[in-house]
């Protein structure tokens, strides 16, 4: 008769070693976390273990196993206890947090929502945007200014998830904005800090950041009340709405109300919350790791320049969606630079069961971090992984023996929870790039040299301003 293999315990697994009591906690910083994890991978393989405090953590680099935790999500795993806690209690526990028959429940109306909201009617308010962001850096070009990548990206994203979310033209590119967006600058970097406490401390001892944030969210949560108000008054006057709904949160009271749905306001709030916060970290924070590279390859931003200039000339930036579909290099380049540069490089997520994953036996509720950009970059899954080449992404993969491993690539996570906003993120990606490519020359400042990864729940690049210069 067979013996069963013999499974090691997650106790026996290699890892780093800790303190007493505090584990691994005190040996990085927070917000580097994805670097430290990814330097132990090469010394201690594709599974290990870490300890945060009292709790053990399996760290996953093994591409297979990344993509049977996506695809068996909801069912078989689920985000961690920590997240939905946090979240519960940031009043955020939206589609992002919820779990089992909550996230269903949630996906199912939050979904139609979102197709509700169709890009293609949109379209017209985002190229407008995308005008005053023009405008906003021919200035900075004639002042001679640099340009802090982030803060005005944040800004545009901010603009363009305010008017799909809410109707609402923040203009934050020309004047000072709506308080909302001053609110939720306060929420992601107490969120990463919060998931990645080894316990709850700011329950028993609340910093000034703390108190600070419960009143953000106060005033936030207040904010999108009077909205959901006046969008309800809307509604009602003006039936038409209801039918083609002009943003997400006409066509959620929509859905809501058409199905009976016991959808309640504070899931309103927690989804449009949720929408807000992911669209505008996220996407503005892609499209800056985008412009670092364009500086670090300036014969790929050429090329993408001619490849612009051939489809919008005489026009200075996109004036359809159907043109958005027509730009392969621009999307093979931001393909190569999300493989690199992820904004999400890590997902953590915990089994509902027992499991076995690469020969350890993985009690149930076990922190899983996946690291899924070391996974990216390995030449098992892309040949010469570590070697920047967007050229990978336009070869028909009969003609080309070298490996491209799709599956290796989750910028917007994968399987039944693949990100809804997918669709508008690569919109906005497009129309920008599109826009600077047509219209500016750019060069780092201090050869951006000093430009590095700063993890606050998500990868953002720290210190990346460019010149502009208007193009002759």
């Amino acid at each position: 008769m067979q013996t069963e293999r013999a499974l090691i315990q997650l106790r026996d697994l290699p890892g780093p070693r800790g303190w007493p009591l505090l584990g691994n906690f005190f040996q990085f910083r927070l917000d580097r976390l994805h670097l430290a994890l990814e330097n132990w991978a090469e010394r201690y393989g594709s599974i290990f273990l870490i300890r945060f405090g009292p709790q053990r953590i399996a760290v996953i680099t093994d591409q297979p196993s990344i993509q049977r935790v996506l695809t068996q999500r909801p069912g078989e795993f689920r985000r961690t206890a920590m997240l939905e806690s946090v979240a519960v209690e940031m009043r955020l526990k939206g589609v992002f947090a919820a779990e089992g028959e909550d996230w269903r429940r949630q996906r199912r109306i939050v979904v139609a929502a979102i197709n509700g909201a169709k890009l293609k009617d949109f379209f017209p308010r985002l190229a407008v945007t995308v005008e005053r962001l023009r405008r906003h850096w021919e200035r900075a070009a004639d002042r001679g200014e640099p340009v802090d990548v982030c803060s005005d990206l944040m800004r545009f994203t901010v603009d363009v998830t305010m008017q799909i979310v809410f109707g609402v033209d923040a203009n934050t590119l020309e004047t000072q904005g709506p308080v909302i967006q001053r609110h939720l600058n306060k929420v992601f970097p107490v969120v990463h800090r919060r998931v990645n406490a080894p316990f709850a401390w700011w329950r028993l001892l609340p910093l000034p950041s703390d108190r600070e944030l419960d009143r953000a969210l106060c005033a936030l949560e207040r904010e999108v009340d009077d909205m959901v108000r006046a969008t309800r008054q809307r509604m009602a006057s003006d039936p038409e709405r209801r039918r083609a709904p002009t943003n997400f949160l006409e066509a959620i009271i929509s859905a809501v109300e058409s199905e009976d749905s016991e959808f309640t306001d504070a899931e309103i709030f927690a989804n449009a919350g949720t929408l807000m916060l992911a669209g505008e970290d996220t996407t503005a924070h892609t499209m800056a790791w985008i412009v670092h590279h364009f500086t670090k390859h300036p014969e790929h931003f050429q090329r993408i320049r001619r490849e612009v200039d051939a489809l919008l000339a005489p026009e200075p930036a996109i004036g359809s969606l159907e043109q958005t579909m027509k730009l392969s290099f621009l999307d093979a380049f931001a393909n190569e630079v999300m493989r690199v540069k992820p904004v999400a490089p890590v997902f953590v997520v915990e089994p509902l069961n027992d499991i076995e994953m690469l020969g350890c036996r993985i009690p149930k509720a076990t922190p899983l971090i996946l690291l899924n950009r070391r996974a990216a970059m390995q030449d098992e899954n892309f040949s010469d992984g570590a070697n920047f080449n967007p050229e990978r992404w336009l070869a028909p993969a009969e003609s080309d023996a070298r490996r491209h491993n799709r599956r290796a690539f989750v910028p917007f996570g994968g399987g039944p929870r693949l990100c809804p906003g997918r669709n508008l993120a690569l919109l906005q990606i497009r129309t920008v790039l599109a826009m600077l490519c047509r219209n500016f020359e750019l060069k780092p400042v201090n050869d951006g040299g000093d430009v590095e990864e700063h993890l606050a729940f998500t990868m953002m690049p720290s210190n990346l301003s460019v010149h502009l210069m208007r193009r002759q």
